[in-house]
């Protein structure tokens, strides 16, 4: 299961979880720095292709948006995942991802859950989400949206509700998590044309409190919903981020709560040719909608986790993440075609300069599999 799919991790972890995740170390360790002179020796994209350039805005949350299965821009929803981080006074991380399959093709739907509790990383709870009911059932209740598991389904029931206007929402796992929360900025959403296939993303971004795994917590959660052609699904090579030469480089969905009150949230997405962009919102409802973005991936080394990522909008602000010290997670890795999921992180990204304190925060996200960081041109422009 991978962050926001959650998908192709859920089979692995049912096979088992024992030695299957390994990573030979990168190639690559720092990534090439973009440059935007045209390139004569490469081709110019095919008709329908834009080298990965992506639309970026804010839309209207809504539950009603969150549970319909209508296509959007032509192509039907595939699933709808929520995931986040989850830190408890102590500092202890924990990572909750449930997802919801859309079409009867997509992967395996369920829960899955890391902690460093105790640990020097992020690794993954079993007895958590292996016990947990897979199963869904989604309706309407009121105008309000509820994602549950059906009654008689097997495993520990769950339950998610979400506010008719998208401003709130509550997820209950039972004996494990019982959190709410209220949203940060609009829903925001992208979108990145391909003529062998498509993707629009909608995300909506959530600070949290409440219980996880016996604890009162706070954190940031992301409620996201992925539309895509029949038969192409998300991290499976062929859909716009990750086809093998219009790789992404890196991607992260994340959110800070500051102590004097205000707070930014979105995603960063850096990658070949075109894709690189900046969608973010603050407390003042300000957005930045940037698709010029560009920036660096370096890597610890002779390892596959980051060791910083950078990026800078075209106004010329610079961000970094900031990696938690405990925000790996080695039991999202591995070794073969069907088992290459991207390093995985937890952390933090701060404008540089900034001097405010962070009081809550999320940033999860990935590099490239495989130390995959060059941002390299496939097309001449």
């Amino acid at each position: 299961m991978d962050r926001r799919t959650a998908i192709r991790l859920l089979g692995a972890a049912a096979a088992g979880v024992n030695g299957l995740f390994s990573m030979a170390a990168p190639e690559i360790a720092t990534a090439t720095p973009r440059s935007y002179s045209p390139d004569k020796s490469l081709p110019w994209p095919p008709a329908g292709a834009f080298g990965g350039k992506a639309i970026v805005g804010p839309h209207q949350p809504s539950a009603e948006l969150m549970l319909s299965t209508d296509a959007l821009l032509g192509l039907p929803p595939q699933m709808s995942f929520i995931y986040g981080c989850l830190r408890d006074a102590d500092g202890n991380m924990s990572e909750w991802v449930r997802n919801f399959n859309l079409q009867p093709d997509a992967a395996r739907q369920g829960l899955f859950v890391q902690s460093n509790h105790g640990k020097d990383e992020l690794r993954v709870l079993p007895d958590v989400f292996m016990t947990a009911a897979t199963e869904a059932a989604a309706s309407s209740e009121g105008g309000n949206g509820i994602w549950r598991s059906p009654g008689g389904a097997k495993g520990k029931p769950y339950k998610l509700e979400m506010s008719a206007d998208g401003s709130t929402i509550r997820w209950v796992e039972d004996g494990a998590l019982d959190v709410t929360g209220t949203l940060m900025g609009p829903g925001l959403q992208w979108y990145i044309a391909e003529p062998s296939g498509s993707e629009l993303y909608v995300s909506q971004i959530y600070e949290m409190k409440g219980v996880a795994l016996g604890k009162p917590v706070r954190g940031v959660i992301a409620f996201d919903k992925a539309y895509l052609p029949k038969g192409i699904t998300m991290y499976g090579g062929k859909d716009p981020l990750f086809r093998p030469k219009e790789h992404h480089r890196t991607w992260y969905t994340w959110g800070t709560r500051y102590k004097d009150g205000s707070y930014d949230a979105g995603h960063f997405v850096l990658g070949t040719d075109r894709i690189g962009f900046a969608l973010l919102t603050n407390e003042r409802g300000q957005l930045v909608l940037d698709t010029n973005v560009t920036g660096s991936v370096n890597l610890v080394s002779n390892e596959p986790w980051p060791k910083q990522v950078s990026v800078r909008t075209s106004s010329g602000a610079e961000w970094e993440f900031i990696p938690d010290p405990k925000g790996r997670m080695p039991d999202m890795l591995g070794t073969g075609a069907t088992t290459a999921f991207t390093p995985q992180t937890e952390g933090r990204w701060r404008r540089l300069g900034d001097k405010r304190e962070p009081n809550v925060w999320f940033a999860w996200g990935e590099v490239a599999e495989r130390g995959r960081i060059n941002q390299a041109w496939n097309y001449r422009f």
